[in-house]
């Protein structure tokens, strides 16, 4: 049950558009932080950003929001919509959008779609590991029983990646894709990152399949 209702007033959004239209909307809503972005990169979504607003009318829309889906699932999504045929509407279910708004928006139920988003998304999930270590969805952070485990940049990203695909191996060139961003990179320096995982953690968090990828130990 939630105690308190998270605000808009709150919230860091991303919207993503080339309508002047639909961001002086989101602009309405009055955010603590709005950006704004006319096409989508992965560097948009970093730890700070509590809910995507994107026009579906951007190029390559169903490519970004399976982006998104991937680097983070538990990220809320509001979809903007002209359309609303069931291909379309399936589209977005697929990929995981909580709500899609009809074009023209309707002021106020554009601000109860993301209410319901914000407070109804994963915030405060603890997915537990081994060695009494889990992950807050929330906070996105990892603990142990003395506290916050610190990694590095790709150690955290690395792990993350692992963690939202528990369910199946994670082929070395989308950990390549998705921590290093087509950086140069090489065997040894991804398996020196999960080497330094390992000694934060315990050893079998992360278990190599021999010519294919990693992935991570299974959650309780």
């Amino acid at each position: 049950m939630i105690k308190k209702l998270r605000k808009v007033d709150n919230m860091t959004i991303l919207c993503i558009t080339q309508s002047s239209e639909i961001l002086s909307q989101i602009e309405d809503l009055k955010a603590k932080e709005l950006r704004k972005a006319e096409s989508f990169e992965l560097e948009l979504l970093d730890n700070k950003v509590d809910l995507v607003v994107i026009d579906y009318q951007i190029k390559g829309v169903k490519d970004i929001l399976d982006q998104i889906r991937l680097a983070k699932p538990l990220l809320p999504k509001v979809v903007i919509m002209q359309d609303l045929e069931e291909k379309y509407i399936l589209s977005c279910i697929n990929s995981g959008v909580y709500s899609i708004v009809k074009y023209p928006i309707v002021f106020d139920q554009l601000k109860a779609s993301v209410v319901m988003a914000i407070n109804q998304s994963k915030r405060v999930d603890k997915i537990c590991l081994d060695q009494d270590i889990y992950f807050d969805a929330y906070r996105e952070r990892f603990y142990d029983k003395f506290g916050e485990i610190t990694f590095t940049k790709f150690e955290f990203q690395l792990l993350k990646l692992l963690l939202d695909n528990y369910d199946k191996v994670v082929p070395y060139e989308d950990i390549k894709k998705h921590v290093w961003k087509e950086k140069k990179m090489s065997v040894f320096t991804m398996r020196n990152v999960v080497n330094k995982i390992r000694n934060k953690t315990y050893y079998n968090i992360i278990k190599n399949i021999s010519s294919a990828g990693y992935q991570i130990d299974r959650p309780r």
